[in-house]
């Protein structure tokens, strides 16, 4: 599934044999006058902090009075393939058997190719207008095809810029005249590379004050780079694809290019203020001013730096900025992994129930005391105390729910989503004979063979 091609697959999956706690497909634990199983794929390992967590909820909710319409006990039965490779190759080697699990794991990008394809199916009819009201915004639309919903996610992972505001307040920054970013007024490309070279200049001093730019580009492998920066694209008033997925002309377009060629040009100029060591820590420790990454980074300082807490908050992505000074609209990294119903599921509405308590208030609280990522849900964003008061957590909750710009969606997208890792990592590299711009297209054009 990863690779947006099904039908290619099937011939040599449909032997793959199923790991987890119950059997392939339908072939677990059998329904009875009482019981009603419902069966998870999930793409992680029971023995990894995420994992714990869902088996966590799946006891909750075991213990915990759920029925389906005709009176009987929903039973949730989660099986853990370990990796989201191993759960792909699960799900191709069922679609023809009829063996898919009631609910299946689907990252974010993918939601689009699972509901055209048919593997997961509308559940409209089973979240009330209350529900869906609760969920970011991001949620529904990432999750919508044709005007259907056909997914929900209990986390998100919003990104942004990390900034060392000790630092930045030492060259003048935090001022009337020189304000850090805002929503309302945020920091381009241009802005951020004034920043740098201020620091810079104080670093040439006094030999202590960071000024680098930690960027993480090649941080979650294919996935990573759509992530974190389609706002490159997004914040030129760029598109990634237009009519019938076409990715030349848009993606390779005048808007596009404009946000891309900005970023070009900051690493272009300035490699020596990116900080590229394999240090994930590098921004506390005070080798990097800034950082562009998600929500994770928080929890690290928290648990590993408690002293840095202070000394820094998170700023919108940077945005790009015309010549004429006219600033771009301020878009931010989200989505993860979330869970819709197969096509295969013989009682949706308890599948439903399923997936609305693995993606619920509830458990978007667990998922953040316990692996650092976001509620999903505005009520718990509004009420927790973490998020209200001034602060990273505060600033990046902000973001998620007023700039949330979910990733492309697109049948095609997988192809897009290894294309566009590309060129950031042309970007980042600076090597080749090609211009950006050639680049670009080419891998434009090979999205669109």
């Amino acid at each position: 599934m990863k690779k947006g091609l099904i039908a290619l697959t099937l011939a040599g999956l449909m032997g793959v044999t199923c790991v987890g706690m119950t059997a392939c497909g339908g072939e677990g634990e059998q329904d009875t006058a009482t019981t009603k199983y419902i069966t998870v794929w999930l793409h992680k390992s029971e023995a990894e902090p995420e994992g714990r967590t869902y088996r966590a909820l799946m006891d909750e909710f075991n213990e915990a009075d759920y029925v389906t319409e005709d009176g009987r006990d929903i039973v949730m039965r989660i099986e853990f393939k370990g990796t989201a490779e191993t759960l792909d190759t699960a799900i191709n080697g069922e679609i023809l058997s009829g063996g898919l699990p009631d609910v299946v794991a689907v990252d974010a990008g993918d939601i689009t190719a699972y509901a055209n394809d048919e593997l997961i199916v509308p559940i409209d009819d089973y979240v009330t207008a209350d529900e869906r009201a609760d969920y970011v915004d991001s949620v529904i639309e990432q999750s919508t095809y044709e005007g259907s919903l056909y997914a929900l996610s209990g986390m998100d992972t919003p990104g942004g810029l990390y900034y060392n505001k000790t630092a930045l307040e030492s060259v003048g920054y935090g001022t009337a005249e020189k304000p850090f970013g805002t929503i309302e007024n945020p920091w381009s490309w241009k802005d951020l590379e004034e920043a740098m070279e201020a620091l810079k200049a104080q670093n040439d001093i006094d030999g202590t004050t960071p000024y680098r730019l930690r960027a993480n580009i090649g941080f979650g492998g294919d996935e990573g780079a759509m992530y974190l920066y389609s706002p490159v694209v997004y914040s030129a008033g760029g598109q990634f694809f237009g009519p019938n997925e076409q990715v030349t002309g848009y993606l390779s377009g005048e808007a596009a290019m404009n946000g891309l060629n900005q970023m070009n040009d900051l690493f272009a100029r300035k490699g020596d203020y990116m900080e590229e060591g394999n240090n994930a820590l590098a921004f506390p420790q005070g080798d990097a001013a800034f950082e562009v990454y998600g929500p994770w980074l928080i929890n690290s300082i928290s648990q590993e730096y408690p002293e840095f807490e202070d000394d820094y908050d998170i700023m919108p992505f940077p945005v790009y900025e015309a010549e004429d000074g006219t600033k771009g609209t301020v878009a931010t990294p989200c989505g993860t992994w979330g869970f819709g119903v197969t096509r295969d599921a013989d009682d949706v509405d308890a599948a439903t129930q399923v997936i609305k308590f693995l993606t619920g208030a509830h458990a978007s609280e667990m998922f953040f005391s316990d692996i650092g990522t976001f509620p999903t849900h505005k009520s718990v964003l509004s009420s927790m105390e973490e998020f209200t008061e001034e602060g990273p957590l505060h600033s990046l909750s902000q973001l998620l729910l007023e700039t949330a710009t979910p990733r492309p969606k697109m049948v095609n997208y997988p192809r897009l989503s290894v294309a566009y890792r590309d060129i950031i990592a042309f970007i980042k590299t600076q090597t080749g004979s090609q211009s950006l711009a050639d680049y670009v297209l080419e891998k434009a054009q090979s999205v669109d063979r």
